[in-house]
């Protein structure tokens, strides 16, 4: 062996020392100082927070989103309610302005009878000069199904000054043209007299029998047309107490123009 030859692996020998020594000593430097593993821990662990803080923050930008939705719905209902309302207060201020706007004529009834006692209303006076006058009788019954269901059987009365001297009506006679309150409960001796004489009466008598099959506290309509074009209408709904009364709220009205013709027919209940 040469002497250049023994210079170049006494070279190769000392480098490959100085990497040894360099790769323990680093070792050892890890080994003994825990900052650089706790450096490269921080390092893993925030890495991980932030993912986490990543997910958290897209669900709470869901929960506002679900939040909106439900708030939506609701003032979507609470629109669709108001509406309701308007509607039906629509109605009822077309119903109470029309006499104003028609030569309409009305009696409106909210009361109390006992079961075997009649509703007696109306008293206004018509164009004929005569008083017409509603007679409203209810009763309970069962339907096939089991459900309770109330028939209201009307008799509309048309009488002159005389008869209503006579049979007891003078009370109920008025010359407003639309009335609140206006009426009387009647046993039924009286009513069955007040009948049977409107009906022997000469020029005057019984109009129509309206009769109506309604559920309780169910609204009931029923319009009769007459050949001169007249229009009688009675609308209302009937409920029972728990002492068995029947609580009425009622209208009867007269138009001297039919809008839509009617017959003289029960209503039956669904």
């Amino acid at each position: 062996m040469t002497i250049k030859s023994a210079t170049l692996l006494a070279i190769v020998g000392v480098i490959a020392l100085v990497a040894l020594v360099a790769i323990v000593g680093y070792r050892n430097i890890r080994k003994n100082d825990p900052s650089a593993a706790k450096a490269s821990a921080t390092g893993h662990a925030t890495q991980r927070e932030r993912l986490e803080s990543e997910a958290s923050s897209s669900r709470e930008m869901r929960r506002p989103l679900v939040t909106t939705g439900k708030k939506i719905d609701s003032e979507k209902e609470e629109i669709d309610s108001l509406r309701r309302e308007l509607e039906t207060a629509r109605t009822q201020l077309e119903r109470i302005t029309r006499p104003l706007e028609q030569d309409v004529l009305s009696s409106t009834v909210n009361a109390e009878i006992k079961p075997g006692e009649t509703l007696v209303t109306g008293g206004y006076k018509t164009a004929d000069g005569n008083y017409e006058m509603t007679f409203l009788t209810p009763r309970s019954f069962r339907l096939e199904d089991g459900r309770e269901a109330i028939e209201v059987d009307g008799k509309v009365l048309s009488v002159g000054s005389e008869f209503v001297e006579a049979h007891g009506l003078k009370t109920l006679a008025t010359n407003a043209r639309n009335t609140l309150q206006h009426a009387e409960a009647w046993m039924q001796d009286d009513v069955a007299r007040t009948l049977a004489a409107a009906r022997n009466a000469e020029g005057l008598g019984i109009l129509s029998s309206p009769k109506v099959v309604t559920l309780p506290s169910t609204p009931f309509c029923l319009s009769i047309g007459e050949t001169n074009g007249a229009q009688f209408s009675l609308e209302g709904t009937v409920a029972r107490n728990p002492n068995g009364s029947f609580a009425i709220q009622s209208r009867v009205e007269r138009t001297p123009k039919a809008e839509q013709g009617g017959a003289d027919q029960p209503l039956t209940a669904p």
